[in-house]
């Protein structure tokens, strides 16, 4: 059991390390037996508390081939009330330390950032209710995800989604993001969030929209005097790095966006006093055509930057955005069923997804090419695998 338990010592050093609210004289299972148990039976597919302790009781000789499990398997009401009852931002910073051990990202590495809202942590009648009567709004948590590592870097629960403004920041603190490059949609287009990546020694490209009207007119305005694209043309004669066009297929459809850059002091001196560290205006034009129907549609999306780059690396990063979308938001609807869970008691919502995200980081970690659930599946028929998954 030592050596087995020097391998876990880094998942064993999370869950030991989270503050356990218990006393001590009341405890029949540990708060590392309790996490390691349920960490265990999503990585093999099961979500429901009920589902948890019934893997328990199924792999109680396994299990205790890494904790003693003295008093047997927890029950499903057991593990409910623990989970829930967690400290959801001790647990988060942990996560982040467990996710980040020993990465150091190279310089230019994109992180996206960007919220999640838990549509079944709250009831619809919870949801319409006013706070001041009783209400309460579903769990929204913004998240840093890392697409070149497949890895979630960390996540920070909020109380509604106007309130990434804050989260942002304090999510970035916790992690070391010298030399990267945060992408954030136009909610996080502010000058405090700005000011805190470049403190941070990073970059920023920002979605820029009618949260911040008079600059958006201005940057429209520029992108004018340049020249407009249209469906008919979606070509303007500029020199080579500062503009980019770029074409794919994909979902049934052709999508080719052209970028184009320039130079942020165009806005004037104000903006660049305003907005620490600002370098690019970026106009994004997308023109996609639905094979299915044959219908077009031309949108054009704006950005600012500190980045003092070309359109191709503009276009590829802004377009890099969306991974969070598709391999986080994605794999954990679908996967996990995140979005159709009725975990709601407590801290229950936020707590539980900090479980999921240590387990699809483990799962797409492992090298495998195979989906995530075939690879669930092999965990719940297979001792070994589920071992080699987990990295024990």
């Amino acid at each position: 059991m030592a050596e087995n338990r020097v391998s876990l010592q880094s998942l064993v050093t999370v869950f030991e390390g989270v503050p356990d609210f218990r006393i001590d004289r009341h405890k029949k299972y540990t708060l590392g037996e309790i996490l390691f148990l349920t960490l265990s039976a999503v990585i093999s597919g099961f979500t429901e508390w009920e589902e948890i302790a019934d893997f328990g009781e199924e792999k109680l000789g396994w299990l205790r081939g890494f904790y003693l499990y003295e008093n047997g398997t927890p029950s499903h009401d057991t593990i409910n009330r623990v989970v829930s009852l967690l400290d959801y931002r001790a647990f988060e910073e942990h996560f982040i330390r467990w996710a980040t051990q020993d990465i150091k990202l190279p310089d230019g590495t994109v992180i996206n950032v960007d919220g999640k809202k838990l549509r079944g942590s709250a009831s619809k009648k919870e949801q319409q209710t006013p706070h001041s009567e009783g209400g309460k709004g579903a769990v929204h948590l913004v998240q840093a995800w890392c697409n070149e590592l497949q890895l979630c870097l960390g996540q920070y629960k909020t109380e509604d989604k106007s309130n990434e403004i804050t989260a942002i920041p304090a999510l970035l603190e916790w992690l070391d993001v010298r030399g990267c490059i945060i992408t954030i949609d136009a909610m996080g287009c502010q000058k405090v969030i700005a000011q805190q990546i470049i403190k941070q020694e990073a970059d920023y490209v920002l979605g820029l929209k009618n949260n911040h009207s008079k600059l958006l007119e201005d940057v429209k305005g520029l992108f004018e005097q340049a020249g407009i694209i249209t469906e008919q043309e979606l070509k303007l004669e500029m020199e080579p790095e500062h503009l980019q066009e770029q074409t794919s297929r994909g979902h049934g459809r052709l999508e080719k966006r052209v970028c184009r850059i320039l130079p942020a002091y165009l806005l004037g001196e104000e903006f660049q006093l305003e907005w620490a560290g600002l370098q690019s205006i970026v106009e994004i034009t997308a023109h996609r055509y639905v094979m299915a129907s044959g219908q077009f549609s031309l949108e054009r999306r704006y950005y600012i930057s500190s980045l003092n780059s070309g359109a191709t690396e503009f276009n590829q990063i802004v377009r890099s955005h969306w991974a969070i979308e598709n391999n986080l938001h994605w794999s954990l609807d679908v996967q996990f069923k995140e979005d159709q869970s009725r975990k709601r008691a407590h801290n229950a919502a936020a707590n539980f997804a900090i479980i999921l995200r240590f387990a699809l980081s483990l799962l797409k970690k492992y090298p495998e090419k195979i989906s995530i659930h075939r690879k669930q599946n092999k965990s719940a028929m297979s001792d070994k695998y589920r071992e080699q998954i987990m990295g024990i």
